[in-house]
């Protein structure tokens, strides 16, 4: 009879969480959306600043090129690329610093113009003097810095050609034939013009001046350029410590990060459309625990790992919703403790927070009332006998469990059941004692978790919607002291389908 899947796994998958890896990433920032906003205010701060307390900076261009004769420009290009990488890699950059005398604040770079031979040599300065300086300096130095192993190479092979050409015109009139002196000559005087004119892989400068562009701060443009980079940087700060935080904020949370396959996920409400949501959620929650899981009679505790008023709403939740089908519910207040004399009376009262005209009526008794010595710790054998005896006088008992790391003997109670649910309170849950509460209850049939923002204190109901939550008709819960206090049967008959039962209403598990 007790309930399985307790664990997300890929074979029963997630009935809630099968969000896109987006929307994960969405409910992650809007979970902790104040590292957004804190982050966003900074860059705002930090941008607004800037445009009104930045100078304008003026940026120079100086052009080179490449271009060798019988080569394709596809080739130069390739040169070019690699000669842009060289003057801005820091370590270039930092030896041409040192070696040029720059105006201070003075930032530079090489870059290609799109896949030509052309190489945009720019400086950045606070005055359009020092920004031409710079960028004459650095492309000028860059050349010949480029160029000095080549041209050095070159200067040595023609200082060669010419001390050849030199003894091919001083060569006396009887050694070798005239004729012979004069071609030879002439060949040596071309190969000197040939290396003289060869610019092979060299840099030559096309445009000395190419320019001045002022660069001014602007409140309209830098303010919102700082917004949007604050908010992708507070977004990805906010993915970020949302899977390094030990809180559970999303479903998707505490399926990977504690195993507990989670049921459902309860928005906190206090709108239209968030008391809607909660409230279809918790009757998808209650439609778990049909008639046959558990069979009938059965047993359903709700424990939280740490002490929530979310235990008793959920407990409620169930309760209601399956006494408004028809069964005959007990929900049983397991706080381990005889109620004090101010709470016992003689007969059944409602709970003045429901409403008149119910069609159903909920049974809510103290665990105390029905021990014999509520001093003796109960095991699970205690449990058990007392679980019996409420089974006898309904179909469904939810047991509503005290903290269950607050009390040891609240596992021998669990255990007792037929099948447990785990309350994590997205303000107090953690992933620890989730994993701790979920190692307990590996052995009592854990069906696994509900993550839930619980309604703040003194919320009401939206205008126009029915008491929270909204079932398909008002439910009263009877706070009784006798096992003996029966309300009506509710119509119902045991293992039979409530869905049958009520025209028009689902069955429990569609």
């Amino acid at each position: 009879m007790a309930l399985t899947n307790n664990t997300a796994t890929p074979e029963n998958g997630d009935t809630v969480d099968t969000a896109s890896t987006v929307k994960i990433q969405l409910q992650r920032i809007r979970r902790f959306w104040p590292v957004v906003a804190t982050i966003a205010l900074a860059a705002v701060l930090a941008g607004a600043v800037y445009s009104f307390t930045a100078a304008p900076s003026y940026t120079a261009r100086f052009i080179l090129f490449v271009s060798s004769p019988g080569r394709v420009p596809e080739e130069d290009a390739v040169m070019v690329l690699g000669y842009v990488d060289l003057f801005n890699d820091p370590a270039y950059q930092s030896r041409m610093r040192e070696s040029s005398e720059l105006a201070p604040g003075t930032t530079f770079e090489a870059r290609m113009a799109a896949a030509s031979a052309l190489v945009y040599v720019e400086a950045t300065a606070g005055s359009e003097g020092d920004a031409v300086a710079a960028a004459t300096a650095l492309a000028t130095s860059f050349r010949w810095d480029v160029d000095s192993v080549r041209r050095a190479e070159r200067d040595a092979s023609i200082a060669a050609l010419r001390t050849q050409l030199d003894e091919a015109r001083e060569m006396p009139d009887g050694g070798t034939p005239p004729g012979y002196s004069i071609q030879r000559i002439s060949e040596l005087e071309n190969q000197i013009n040939l290396m003289q004119g060869d610019s092979t892989n060299q840099l030559q400068v096309l445009q000395p001046n190419g320019g001045v562009s002022v660069s001014e701060p602007s409140p309209l443009r830098d303010i919102p350029i700082a917004l949007v980079g604050g908010l992708i940087l507070g977004s990805v700060a906010a993915v970020v410590t949302s899977m390094l935080s030990g809180r559970l904020g999303t479903a998707h949370d505490v399926r990977v990060k504690t195993g507990v396959r989670p049921l459902v996920d309860l928005p906190r409400g206090g709108s239209r459309r968030t008391d809607r949501l909660r409230a279809r959620r918790l009757t998808r929650l209650a439609t778990i625990f049909g008639p046959g899981n558990p069979a009938r009679p059965g047993v359903v505790a709700v424990v939280a790992p740490t002490a929530t008023p979310a235990t008793a709403e959920i407990a409620r939740a169930i309760a209601g919703y399956w006494a408004a089908e028809g069964e005959r519910v007990v929900l049983l207040r397991a706080d381990l403790r005889r109620p004090s004399h101010g709470d016992q009376t003689d007969g059944a009262r409602p709970d003045p927070a429901d409403g008149s005209g119910a069609t159903a009526t909920v049974r809510e008794i103290p665990l105390g009332y029905l021990l014999a010595n509520p001093d003796v710790p109960l095991n699970r054998a205690g449990f058990t006998a007392v679980l019996e005896r409420v089974r006898a006088t309904a179909d469904l008992v939810v047991v509503q469990a005290p903290p269950l790391l607050d009390d040891p003997g609240i596992h021998s109670l669990c255990a007792a059941a037929d099948g447990t649910v785990l309350v994590l309170d997205r303000a107090r849950a953690r992933v620890a004692s989730t994993c701790e509460s979920a190692e307990l209850l590996e052995q009592a049939g854990l069906a696994g978790g509900v993550l839930l923002d619980p309604p703040r204190p003194g919320s009401r109901p939206s205008r126009g919607q029915a008491p929270f939550p909204a079932f398909y008709g008002p439910v009263r819960f009877e706070r009784v002291r006798r096992l003996d206090a029966v309300p009506a049967r509710n119509g119902h008959h045991r293992n039979q389908d409530a869905g049958r039962l009520v025209p028009g209403r689902p069955g429990p598990n569609p």
